[in-house]
């Protein structure tokens, strides 16, 4: 996800005010940088030529000026959402490879910035059958009494899902484990805290986010730290300790690792540098997979686990986001999507 959209949607309410036009400013010299800076850092396709047949792709895109759902295989590539209406993203199969879980967010209702993925206060929960194309709201805007919403996972057998929300009468982000279509939700997160992030074992007995640790009470998201829980939010454990800044823990498919995203100079152009790590669960040894100077962030383990898929900025480059991979021993840092004026986000894999 966007690191700019998560800063916003950590925010007290009354900072959000404000943020707009702070934000429209950052964008403003992100751009200035990415054309001005030099690149000091080098792709594994530093030739421009992009490695576009490894892996079958669930990404969103608004390479027709809004955010769409689209599927890459090999070099095919298929929108599988069409509604100028709305910013559709977060593509998330099922399972069963039969149900693509995505958000969406009304294009009248985008923040001043102009409008990106990951709106969580404006949010809505969708499906889309893969087989007849039939896509279905099952959250709402405001939904379940949820003033904001997002970051959808599925559990391993298919029959839950985990997301994080915020009570509107609390205004506190929570996690909940909700049935398929999205109802009977259930707070699990115990704490009052910050939730964001979370996603399943592959085991389905645990699942892992980020929020603050039990000591902590404010709003300084370097606090923000890796946690592991039971699947109905008991034991909690908390897994890094370092005061940076992390988010979207995905684990490894042998359960043996969870991959993260941390923010190591958060302050760059106000929008930081983010880099990949990983934790050994048995070991608490924590690595650092990328970490060049750039923005590299949502993290997803290829099936055999020898892979991370991830979506990246370039300061200097060519101003956009893109897909990426890269091997889990550091090595084969490989973009996967081709130039172009457009933001290729929200990586999920092909079943």
């Amino acid at each position: 996800m966007s690191p700019l959209q998560l800063i916003y949607a950590s925010m007290p309410a009354a900072y959000k005010r404000s943020f707009p036009f702070t934000i429209l400013g950052l964008l403003l010299m992100v751009l200035i940088l990415s054309g001005c800076e030099s690149a000091e850092m080098i792709d594994a396709d530093a030739d421009g030529n992009s490695d576009t047949n490894t892996i079958d792709i669930y990404f969103s895109s608004n390479r027709t000026g809004n955010f769409e759902i689209y599927r890459k295989q090999d070099e095919q590539l298929t929108a599988l959402t069409n509604n100028p209406q709305y910013d559709s993203w977060w593509p998330r199969q099922s399972p069963d490879g039969r149900t693509m879980l995505f958000y969406r967010s009304l294009i009248t209702d985008r923040p001043e910035t102009g409008g990106h993925n990951n709106n969580y206060d404006d949010a809505s929960l969708w499906s889309l059958d893969l087989i007849s194309g039939i896509t279905s709201e099952l959250i709402a805007k405001n939904g379940n009494g949820w003033s904001s919403q997002g970051v959808v996972d599925w559990s391993p057998d298919g029959s839950k899902l985990l997301m994080a929300a915020v009570d509107a009468n609390t205004n506190l982000w929570n996690l909940y484990v909700t049935d398929t279509a999205g109802q009977n939700p259930v707070k699990i997160s115990q704490r009052a805290s910050l939730y964001l992030d979370p996603s399943w074992s592959p085991f389905g007995d645990q699942i892992t986010y980020v929020a603050y640790p039990d000591e902590y009470f404010g709003f300084d998201l370097s606090r923000l730290e890796v946690f592991t829980a039971n699947a109905d939010g008991s034991n909690e454990t908390r897994l890094t300790n370092d005061t940076l800044r992390d988010h979207d823990p995905y684990w490894s498919p042998d359960g043996a690792q969870i991959a993260f995203e941390t923010a190591v100079d958060p302050d760059y152009v106000g929008v930081g540098k983010w880099a990949l790590r990983t934790i050994e669960l048995n070991t608490s040894l924590v690595s650092t997979l990328l970490d060049d100077g750039n923005i590299n962030t949502l993290p997803r383990w290829s099936r055999d686990g020898t892979t991370l898929y991830f979506h990246r900025f370039v300061f200097g480059g060519e101003g956009q986001f893109r897909l990426a991979s890269i091997n889990t021993d550091g090595s084969n840092l490989v973009t996967l999507t081709a130039t172009g004026a457009y933001d290729d986000t929200d990586v999920d894999w092909f079943r």
